[in-house]
Protein backbone atom coordinates (compact mmCIF):
# COMPACT_ATOMS: atom_id res chain seq x y z
CA UNK A 1 0.00 0.00 0.00
CA UNK A 2 1.03 3.61 -0.29
CA UNK A 3 2.88 5.04 2.64
CA UNK A 4 1.98 8.63 3.36
CA UNK A 5 5.05 9.21 5.54
CA UNK A 6 7.40 8.75 2.58
CA UNK A 7 5.77 11.59 0.61
CA UNK A 8 7.15 14.39 2.86
CA UNK A 9 10.54 14.58 1.17
CA UNK A 10 11.39 15.98 -2.29
CA UNK A 11 11.62 13.18 -4.86
CA UNK A 12 14.75 12.66 -6.93
CA UNK A 13 15.54 10.49 -9.97
CA UNK A 14 16.57 7.62 -7.73
CA UNK A 15 13.31 7.79 -5.77
CA UNK A 16 11.20 7.58 -8.97
CA UNK A 17 12.06 3.92 -9.61
CA UNK A 18 11.31 2.99 -6.00
CA UNK A 19 8.02 4.93 -6.16
CA UNK A 20 7.10 3.20 -9.43
CA UNK A 21 7.73 -0.27 -7.95
CA UNK A 22 5.74 0.46 -4.78
CA UNK A 23 2.86 1.92 -6.84
CA UNK A 24 2.76 -1.15 -9.11
CA UNK A 25 2.75 -3.57 -6.16
CA UNK A 26 0.05 -1.51 -4.39
CA UNK A 27 -2.15 -1.50 -7.51
CA UNK A 28 -1.64 -5.24 -7.99
CA UNK A 29 -2.70 -6.02 -4.42
CA UNK A 30 -5.72 -3.66 -4.72
CA UNK A 31 -6.85 -5.35 -7.95
CA UNK A 32 -6.48 -8.85 -6.51
CA UNK A 33 -8.38 -7.96 -3.31
CA UNK A 34 -11.16 -6.29 -5.40
CA UNK A 35 -11.43 -9.39 -7.61
CA UNK A 36 -11.67 -11.67 -4.57
CA UNK A 37 -14.36 -9.42 -3.05
CA UNK A 38 -16.33 -9.46 -6.35
CA UNK A 39 -16.25 -13.27 -6.48
CA UNK A 40 -17.40 -13.49 -2.85
CA UNK A 41 -20.25 -10.99 -3.36
CA UNK A 42 -21.32 -12.65 -6.61
CA UNK A 43 -21.61 -16.01 -4.85
CA UNK A 44 -23.58 -14.39 -2.02
CA UNK A 45 -26.00 -12.67 -4.44
CA UNK A 46 -26.48 -15.87 -6.44
CA UNK A 47 -27.27 -17.84 -3.30
CA UNK A 48 -29.87 -15.26 -2.26
CA UNK A 49 -31.40 -15.11 -5.76
CA UNK A 50 -31.67 -18.90 -5.96
CA UNK A 51 -33.75 -18.92 -2.77
CA UNK A 52 -36.52 -16.97 -4.54
CA UNK A 53 -36.89 -19.43 -7.43
CA UNK A 54 -38.95 -22.58 -7.46
CA UNK A 55 -37.14 -25.89 -7.16
CA UNK A 56 -36.97 -27.91 -10.38
CA UNK A 57 -39.87 -30.24 -11.06
CA UNK A 58 -39.12 -33.80 -9.96
CA UNK A 59 -41.34 -36.10 -11.99
CA UNK A 60 -40.69 -39.79 -12.53
CA UNK A 61 -42.50 -42.51 -14.44
CA UNK A 62 -45.76 -43.51 -12.75
CA UNK A 63 -46.50 -40.08 -11.24
CA UNK A 64 -49.84 -38.42 -11.88
CA UNK A 65 -49.81 -34.94 -13.39
CA UNK A 66 -52.24 -32.22 -14.48
CA UNK A 67 -51.97 -30.67 -17.95
CA UNK A 68 -52.20 -26.89 -18.41
CA UNK A 69 -55.50 -25.95 -20.09
CA UNK A 70 -55.19 -22.92 -22.37
CA UNK A 71 -58.63 -23.34 -23.94
CA UNK A 72 -60.85 -20.37 -23.13
CA UNK A 73 -64.13 -21.16 -21.43
CA UNK A 74 -67.06 -19.52 -23.16
CA UNK A 75 -68.86 -17.05 -20.91
CA UNK A 76 -66.38 -17.28 -18.01
CA UNK A 77 -63.59 -15.01 -16.92
CA UNK A 78 -60.15 -16.69 -17.09
CA UNK A 79 -59.59 -16.02 -13.40
CA UNK A 80 -62.69 -18.09 -12.55
CA UNK A 81 -61.58 -21.13 -14.55
CA UNK A 82 -59.41 -23.93 -13.24
CA UNK A 83 -56.26 -23.80 -15.40
CA UNK A 84 -55.40 -27.50 -15.10
CA UNK A 85 -57.02 -30.36 -16.95
CA UNK A 86 -57.68 -33.95 -15.93
CA UNK A 87 -55.19 -36.38 -14.54
CA UNK A 88 -52.52 -37.99 -16.66
CA UNK A 89 -50.02 -40.70 -15.77
CA UNK A 90 -46.37 -40.24 -16.72
CA UNK A 91 -45.25 -43.24 -18.74
CA UNK A 92 -41.75 -42.12 -19.67
CA UNK A 93 -39.47 -39.15 -18.90
CA UNK A 94 -37.32 -37.82 -21.76
CA UNK A 95 -36.01 -34.56 -20.34
CA UNK A 96 -37.42 -31.91 -21.14
CA UNK A 97 -40.42 -33.89 -22.42
CA UNK A 98 -42.79 -36.36 -20.79
CA UNK A 99 -44.82 -39.15 -22.35
CA UNK A 100 -48.24 -39.13 -20.68
CA UNK A 101 -51.46 -41.08 -20.99
CA UNK A 102 -54.89 -40.11 -19.72
CA UNK A 103 -56.03 -41.68 -16.45
CA UNK A 104 -59.67 -41.36 -17.47
CA UNK A 105 -58.99 -42.99 -20.84
CA UNK A 106 -56.15 -45.51 -20.53
CA UNK A 107 -56.78 -46.88 -24.03
CA UNK A 108 -55.88 -43.55 -25.67
CA UNK A 109 -52.44 -43.38 -27.28
CA UNK A 110 -49.64 -41.87 -25.15
CA UNK A 111 -48.81 -38.23 -25.88
CA UNK A 112 -45.47 -36.42 -25.66
CA UNK A 113 -45.63 -32.98 -23.99
CA UNK A 114 -43.12 -30.49 -22.56
CA UNK A 115 -42.40 -30.54 -18.81
CA UNK A 116 -43.38 -26.87 -18.50
CA UNK A 117 -46.99 -27.73 -19.38
CA UNK A 118 -47.63 -30.13 -16.49
CA UNK A 119 -47.99 -29.91 -12.71
CA UNK A 120 -47.51 -32.82 -10.35
CA UNK A 121 -50.71 -34.16 -8.81
CA UNK A 122 -50.52 -34.95 -5.10
CA UNK A 123 -54.09 -36.07 -4.45
CA UNK A 124 -55.07 -39.71 -4.68
CA UNK A 125 -58.41 -39.02 -6.38
CA UNK A 126 -58.96 -40.15 -9.93
CA UNK A 127 -61.78 -40.50 -12.39
CA UNK A 128 -65.00 -42.20 -11.35
CA UNK A 129 -64.83 -44.41 -14.42
CA UNK A 130 -62.62 -44.88 -17.44
CA UNK A 131 -63.77 -44.74 -21.01
CA UNK A 132 -62.31 -46.24 -24.19
CA UNK A 133 -62.01 -42.83 -25.89
CA UNK A 134 -60.24 -39.66 -24.83
CA UNK A 135 -62.50 -36.83 -23.57
CA UNK A 136 -63.00 -33.90 -25.96
CA UNK A 137 -61.48 -31.25 -23.68
CA UNK A 138 -58.39 -33.39 -23.05
CA UNK A 139 -57.99 -33.96 -26.79
CA UNK A 140 -58.32 -30.21 -27.46
CA UNK A 141 -55.77 -29.33 -24.76
CA UNK A 142 -53.30 -31.93 -26.02
CA UNK A 143 -53.59 -30.64 -29.59
CA UNK A 144 -53.07 -27.04 -28.41
CA UNK A 145 -49.83 -28.06 -26.68
CA UNK A 146 -48.60 -29.75 -29.83
CA UNK A 147 -48.59 -33.14 -28.15
CA UNK A 148 -47.60 -35.91 -30.50
CA UNK A 149 -48.64 -39.52 -30.32
CA UNK A 150 -45.75 -41.84 -29.56
CA UNK A 151 -45.36 -45.56 -29.94
CA UNK A 152 -44.59 -47.33 -26.68
CA UNK A 153 -44.53 -51.06 -26.13
CA UNK A 154 -47.57 -52.11 -24.15
CA UNK A 155 -49.53 -48.98 -25.00
CA UNK A 156 -50.40 -49.71 -28.63
CA UNK A 157 -54.14 -50.11 -28.79
CA UNK A 158 -56.63 -49.65 -31.55
CA UNK A 159 -58.39 -46.32 -31.26
CA UNK A 160 -62.09 -46.46 -30.65
CA UNK A 161 -64.37 -43.79 -32.02
CA UNK A 162 -66.63 -42.08 -29.50
CA UNK A 163 -70.28 -42.94 -29.80
CA UNK A 164 -72.34 -40.59 -31.92
CA UNK A 165 -75.11 -38.57 -30.39
CA UNK A 166 -78.21 -40.64 -29.99
CA UNK A 167 -81.12 -39.85 -32.27
CA UNK A 168 -84.56 -39.72 -30.75
CA UNK A 169 -86.04 -43.22 -30.85
CA UNK A 170 -88.66 -43.74 -33.48
CA UNK A 171 -91.97 -44.82 -32.07
CA UNK A 172 -94.07 -47.60 -33.54
CA UNK A 173 -97.31 -45.87 -32.69
CA UNK A 174 -98.82 -42.59 -33.85
CA UNK A 175 -100.43 -41.31 -30.67
CA UNK A 176 -98.91 -38.74 -28.31
CA UNK A 177 -97.24 -40.28 -25.24
CA UNK A 178 -96.77 -37.07 -23.27
CA UNK A 179 -98.76 -36.40 -20.14
CA UNK A 180 -101.90 -34.46 -20.98
CA UNK A 181 -103.22 -31.77 -18.70
CA UNK A 182 -106.71 -32.13 -17.41
CA UNK A 183 -108.97 -29.71 -19.14
CA UNK A 184 -112.06 -30.45 -17.08
CA UNK A 185 -112.52 -28.48 -13.88
CA UNK A 186 -114.69 -29.30 -10.90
Amino acid sequence: MLRHSSLHHVPSDMDASIYKESLASALQSAWSSAAAFNVQQSARFKKQYDKTGLPPLKISAGDRVYLRDFAPKIGLSPKLCYPWLGQFRVVKVEHPHLVITSVSSPQSPPKRVHMNQVKKCFEISGPVFTSPWIPCEEEAALSQHGATSTHLTGYLRSELTPPSTFDSPSSSHSYETRFRKRTSTV
